[in-house]
């Protein structure tokens, strides 16, 4: 079915109309070409959907459920020992409840790090949301595998079952190395060149991070990994917010790509921010990601965008760095390339993910330069519809492919079911 999108506004704020076949933009012009399907654009602004590189998806039932720690004290003494109760059934309401949030967020797109993968398939398929999921491992027990050779059984099976998903991408998730010793580093590795995956890590998020590996192996994380043979292009390093100029010229050598998760940073007081004039110096490819919810609170991808140029700014004491356009890019077009789609722009032959922007509101006024005001102005709230693949999952603000009110009551259920046994934890 093609879908044509009539009258609406550019990123350029040109008027077009827009011609979607399958899922491809096929053609973009003034005059209407075909109308399958008509998608009226009056008063709308379409932009490429985001690809959010860091996600947690079904940590969404932990929304709010506890504040206010230091990273190591919130992951040892909260979130893992919860995490013990977690099953699939949780992990798929969690993963239903947060792809419910980014449709209505603008994002085609999510880098998962988490465990029973089929069931976050499941539900973004579903939804028809994109996703590149990486089985969590650790050095010890997790939800899902009492061993590390136990997760990567799992991991192979999920790379032999989605390996032509059109949607669903397998990918690898060594959770960091400070919870995973070098040989499971290295066969972690080994089994993403094997099977083609992407490779998914936690790095240098906080100082205690890089003193504790230092501690332990007498080397900063990125000289480890790159020790142990561990860096190329087929990683996405999440965070990477304590690193040295060494560190950043050893990343761009061998093409690893970066998520910058300013939220996240900034709400469990990583201290530090991530070095992004000399990641754009030497070549690294810096995408954005929002991180869970349990430590954002939100996958609003345009409040991410805003956070990144602000405290790049204030950081720097220099307004010129991290401009809009960049940084737009960053969570559009960065993003598609390190996930491996032909996404985040609007253009021919791209894939059609696309975002339509209600611009009917005071604070879109006026209209002078769309990027500026997607980037500076704009949040979740105004995303009126979103394209994924060429199909419609929201339109007008009314999400099409489930039953929003029905899922949200379920998937509540599930959380406070969940909370139900955890409260021990959480106290």
């Amino acid at each position: 079915m093609g879908i044509l999108i009539k009258g609406v506004f550019t990123p350029d704020r040109k008027k077009a109309t827009i011609y979607i076949e399958e899922n491809i933009i096929q053609s973009i012009n003034d005059e209407m070409y075909k109308d399958d399907f008509v998608i009226d654009g009056n008063r709308k602004l379409i932009l490429p959907a985001f690809y959010n590189t860091h996600t947690h998806l079904s940590m969404s039932l932990f929304r709010g459920i506890v504040e206010d720690m230091w990273l190591k004290d919130w992951l040892e003494k909260v979130v893992w020992p919860m995490e013990k109760h977690i099953n699939e059934e949780y992990v798929y309401w969690g993963a239903m409840l947060g792809g419910l949030e980014l449709i209505r967020s603008g994002i085609a797109a999510i880098a998962d790090m988490y465990f029973f993968m089929d069931k976050v398939s499941e539900a973004l398929e579903l939804l028809g949301l994109r996703g590149v999921l990486g089985t969590t491992i650790f050095e010890f027990p997790s939800p899902e595998a009492e061993t590390p050779e136990d997760a990567f059984k799992i991991v192979e099976n999920f790379a032999k079952k989605y390996k032509n998903r059109e949607l669903i991408k397998p990918s690898i998730a060594p959770h960091s190395i400070y919870s995973c010793n070098i040989e499971i580093l290295q066969q972690a590795k080994e089994i993403a060149d094997r099977y083609g995956l992407l490779v998914q890590i936690h790095l240098s998020e906080t100082k205690w991070e890089v003193y504790e590996v230092q501690k332990r192996y007498g080397k900063r994380p990125v000289e480890l990994l790159e020790s142990i043979g561990f860096l190329d292009k087929n990683v996405l390093a999440a965070h990477a917010v304590w690193l040295t100029k060494a560190e950043i010229r050893t990343l761009a050598k061998y093409d690893v790509k970066v998520s910058h998760n300013p939220v996240s940073n900034l709400k469990l007081a990583s201290g530090g921010v991530m070095p992004y004039p000399e990641m754009k110096e030497y070549g690294v490819l810096v995408t954005l990601g929002t991180d869970g919810v349990a430590s954002n609170n939100n996958f609003d991808m345009f409040e991410e965008m805003k956070v990144f140029a602000i405290s790049q700014k204030n950081h720097r004491w220099d307004p010129t760095i991290a401009k809009a356009k960049e940084v737009f890019k960053v969570a559009t077009e960065n993003g598609a390339k390190a996930l491996g789609f032909k996404a985040g722009r609007v253009e021919e032959g791209y894939l059609a993910d696309l975002v339509l922007i209600d611009l009917n509101s005071p604070h879109l006024k006026p209209f002078y330069d769309p990027i500026t005001l997607a980037v500076y102005s704009m949040r979740a709230g105004d995303v009126d519809g979103l394209i994924v693949n060429g199909k419609p999952l929201m339109l007008n603000r009314e999400i099409l492919v489930v039953n929003e009110d029905k899922l949200m009551e379920k998937a509540e259920r599930k959380a406070f079911e969940l909370y139900e046994k955890v409260m021990g934890v959480v106290k």
